[in-house]
């Protein structure tokens, strides 16, 4: 019984930094939408010094890596629009560059997790229990926009879009828990 807690709180620290904060599937959390709400969590967990000190730590590594993320995705848009502009244009030379991205948000999305997990594992029973309720709100909320979905504002650092690298469609941290090693989705 008490190894499924520790699960449970396990992935409910890492849903904290790896999804999406209107209500969505759980595949589409996102860290840049939990990452905006964090302050909020982590006033009401009531940290000690020890705590606080790893939670910033870990809060600013995981910004620095999202703001990299979003300046790679920049940087690949820019290359695609370039290359796209050439009459000859190769689109499977495009895909690799896809796959690459693709590549490097899965582990970096894995990372995520790994450094929440460790604060998961520096909270109390109490806190835990905290940032699960937190997250089951999160999951019950109703999502935003016309039809449910993906909602018409823009959230998070990465200008709002969901989906993949640069936010378009199938990447990034916004891309989902199955990338959540990707929109915290627990992922980009």
């Amino acid at each position: 019984m008490n190894i499924l807690k520790k699960s449970a709180a396990a992935l409910a620290a890492a849903l904290l930094m790896a999804g999406s904060a209107s209500a969505l599937p759980m595949m589409e959390m996102r860290a840049q939408d939990l990452l905006m709400m964090a302050p909020a969590l982590k006033d009401s967990l009531k940290l000690n010094a020890n705590q606080q000190t790893l939670w910033q730590q870990t809060e600013s590594r995981t910004r620095a890596l999202l703001r990299e993320r979003q300046s790679r995705a920049e940087r690949m848009q820019a290359a695609a629009l370039q290359a796209l502009e050439n009459p000859g244009v190769e689109l499977r030379d495009l895909a690799g560059a896809l796959d690459r991205e693709g590549a490097t948000a899965l582990a970096e999305e894995k990372q995520l997790r790994e450094w929440w997990l460790t604060v998961n594992d520096a909270l109390d029973e109490s806190q835990r229990r905290a940032v699960a309720v937190f997250l089951a709100e999160q999951l019950q909320r109703k999502p935003e926009g016309p039809g449910g979905g993906n909602g018409g504002t823009p959230r998070g650092e990465g200008g709002g879009h969901r989906g993949g690298p640069g936010g378009g469609p199938g990447g990034g941290m916004g891309g989902g828990m199955g990338n959540m090693g990707g929109g915290i989705s627990i992922g980009r």
